[in-house]
């Protein structure tokens, strides 16, 4: 029997977010989560306007870690709601030590494992939040649902400041995920050959982990997505996959995924689909000795948009920064915060 209801809200403590204005809805909603850190207005204002002008109607998410005030008042602007840590004079920051301190205390006796090197080398410690952000954004959205009585359809989970929209991308989703496939994913064009993806499986797991993908396509956690709660477990699966390594939230992601229960209801897209495309590995032949996209069927980048082999319109495009022809096209719409 869950024992959720027994605890106190909210469900992780310290967190903050800004008053939520109803969305009027026939059902249940669609929704999107980002995490920022550092940013200004100008490098999330290609992330909300291009999401903006696809007519996504839904509920935006923000977790906000050390970021000016500033941000924070624009990005509620935008309509998004925004989680915040702490205050401090015209800055939001955000300390994991003091989160996990907290975490760990029972009521005077601190529960940690001796291994928790952080615990005795307090400067050496670093947040990561490459990592915690999925933490964060499953445990924050389902605190949000419990106090809000919102209901979700769909979560998308998204880079912030590389990640542009052509097209809802909710409306590929709801036409194409399976009844059967509960998560969505995409792979890049190279397997774990690349020695970036080899080194750091290595690095992270170890060479039995390597053996479990080797060969297999890199799925990228750029952006994914799938049903509301299948979605938060996802999160906080990968986040607790990670979290003693704390070096590898791709790396864990293509772990967890290669697990029947996850794998067997994850449906994995590649770039001819239009649905989300890695630009770094595919918006042209990659060098990578990885590397087996057939260069036939790459996409093209026609009339500023960016299109699949046959002619279809990619919803989302991660890593447009890094191609130069497609940054420009996508920063002069929508680059204006």
């Amino acid at each position: 029997m869950s024992t959720r209801s027994a605890l106190p809200v909210p469900t992780v403590p310290g967190w903050h977010s800004t008053p939520v204005e109803p969305i009027r809805s026939d059902g249940p909603l669609d929704a999107i989560v980002t995490a920022v850190s550092g940013y200004r207005p100008a490098d999330m204002a290609v992330w909300f306007n291009s999401l903006k002008a696809t007519g996504f109607a839904g509920r935006i998410f923000v977790v906000a870690y050390d970021v000016d005030a500033e941000l924070v008042r624009w990005m509620e602007a935008q309509g998004a709601v925004v989680f915040t840590y702490r205050q401090d004079g015209p800055r939001y920051r955000y300390s994991q030590l003091d989160e996990e301190l907290a975490d760990h205390l029972d009521g005077r006796k601190l529960r940690v494992d001796g291994r928790w090197t952080w615990t005795r080398r307090i400067l050496r410690f670093r947040d990561k939040i490459h990592d915690r952000r999925f933490f964060h954004s499953s445990e924050l959205l389902r605190d949000h649902a419990e106090r809000t009585g919102e209901t979700f359809r769909f979560l998308a989970f998204s880079d912030a400041r590389d990640v542009a929209f052509q097209c809802n991308p909710f409306d590929w989703i709801a036409a194409n995920l399976p009844a059967d496939k509960d998560l969505l994913a995409s792979v890049e064009g190279i397997t774990h050959d690349d020695p970036w993806n080899h080194r750091m499986t290595i690095k992270a797991f170890g060479k039995h982990a390597l053996r479990r993908v080797a060969g297999k396509p890199v799925i990228c956690c750029g952006f994914f997505a799938g049903r509301f709660e299948p979605m938060l477990e996802l999160m906080l699966a990968n986040y607790y996959f990670d979290q003693s390594k704390r070096i590898g939230d791709q790396i864990a992601f293509n772990q967890l995924l290669s697990f029947g229960a996850f794998g067997r209801i994850t449906l994995l897209t590649d770039w001819q689909q239009p649905w989300t495309l890695h630009a770094c590995t595919l918006m042209e032949p990659s060098k990578s000795p990885g590397a087996f996209a057939d260069p036939a069927t790459l996409p093209r980048f026609e009339d500023g948009v960016v299109l699949t082999r046959a002619g279809e319109r990619f919803a989302v495009i991660h890593h447009y920064d890094r191609a130069p022809a497609v940054e420009a096209r996508f920063k002069a719409l929508y680059g204006t915060p």
